[in-house]
């Protein structure tokens, strides 16, 4: 069996149905599909259930409810296939994803696949998301670019990549990462793309993902603190394959602000109350990452407040601007 296509299902009921039924619809038939009912509370395990019924190469696990990091690395566990990938089951693959791998391993034989992908809303045109101009094959010292692509958050999602399985070696048991619900894509992604000796990219959008559906907009008070074991775990990896030099540092502590600033957003516009989410952002402020993303901040209002520490203005000047462009 050459592919095992795996997908984690949360509370999916929606877009389950499309996402599955485009797996069916493959033009490339030499492949299994895992599916992981991680815990849902809605009609998801009734509908993997159904699949499972209708295709023998379906199979379906119900588990307890453990975040989609461990629920891919169930899945990894039982798969057959000689390459994997991870789809997420409110994503839609193209009709000839799996061909135009298959094509490409028979020419390349690559650790790692990656390839073009479209964002898309429901009712707007897709959007072409590219990182080559052209199909490109890398060994070695070659990969320096995807190394540093993890840093830009430009190559941290899994679900457009493809892996043979002896990357499932390079991987540890995630124990330290449990509950993470942002930054497991770059985790997952690191050790993907360290572990390779070698990279096929296909300049071909045979991906799509829908935008607005997932984690991105919820709040975790958490969020920073494990978000900094990632960035200190992709920093370790990165380190051993390059000399992480003063522009590697640059564009790592880049990384860390972008982050900050997520997590200042989802807290400002979330419905904790002014004084708990000042507190919440006073401890924030004092992880490593915090201070790392400082180091890459401008000296704009924002960033000069945080300095100073006055996070109930930081926050009533977010909520103030949202209110005003509801009006």
């Amino acid at each position: 069996m050459q592919f095992s296509l795996m997908i984690p299902v949360y509370n999916a009921e929606a877009y389950l149905d499309a996402c599955l039924s485009a797996v069916a619809a493959q033009t490339f038939a030499d492949f299994e599909l895992l599916l992981v009912d991680d815990g849902s509370t809605d009609g998801s395990g009734a509908i993997c259930d159904r699949y499972a019924e209708q295709d023998k190469r379906v199979r379906v696990w119900h588990t307890h409810n453990q975040g989609s990091l461990l629920a891919r690395r169930f899945a990894e566990k039982h798969a057959r296939g000689e390459y994997l990938l991870y789809l997420d089951a409110d994503d839609l693959c193209e009709p000839a994803l799996l061909h135009a791998l298959h094509d490409a391993i028979e020419r390349h034989h690559p650790d790692l696949l990656a390839y073009d992908f479209l964002t898309f809303r429901e009712g707007e045109e897709p959007r072409r998301e590219s990182l080559c101009d052209a199909d490109a094959f890398l060994a070695g010292e070659d990969m320096e670019p995807f190394y540093r692509l993890l840093l830009t958050t430009r190559f941290n999602a899994v679900w457009n990549k493809c892996f043979h399985r002896r990357l499932l070696d390079c991987a540890p048991d995630y124990a330290a990462f449990a509950g993470l619900q942002h930054g497991e894509d770059l985790l997952r992604s690191a050790y993907l793309l360290t572990g390779a000796d070698s990279i096929c990219y296909l300049h071909e959008p045979l991906y799509r993902y829908r935008l607005g559906s997932g984690n991105s907009g919820r709040f975790d008070a958490n969020a920073l603190v494990l978000s900094e074991k990632v960035d200190k775990e992709v920093r370790r990896l990165l380190s051993e394959k390059v000399n992480f030099d003063e522009s590697w540092q640059r564009d790592y502590c880049d990384l860390c602000r972008k982050q900050l600033d997520n997590y200042l957003r989802l807290l400002a516009y979330g419905k904790t109350g002014t004084s708990e989410a000042a507190g919440l952002l006073r401890d924030a402020m004092r992880t490593s990452l915090a201070q790392d993303a400082m180091t890459a901040a401008d000296d704009s209002l924002k960033y000069r407040l945080l300095r100073r520490g006055l996070y109930r203005a930081l926050l009533l000047l977010y909520r103030g601007k949202r209110w005003m462009h509801a009006q």
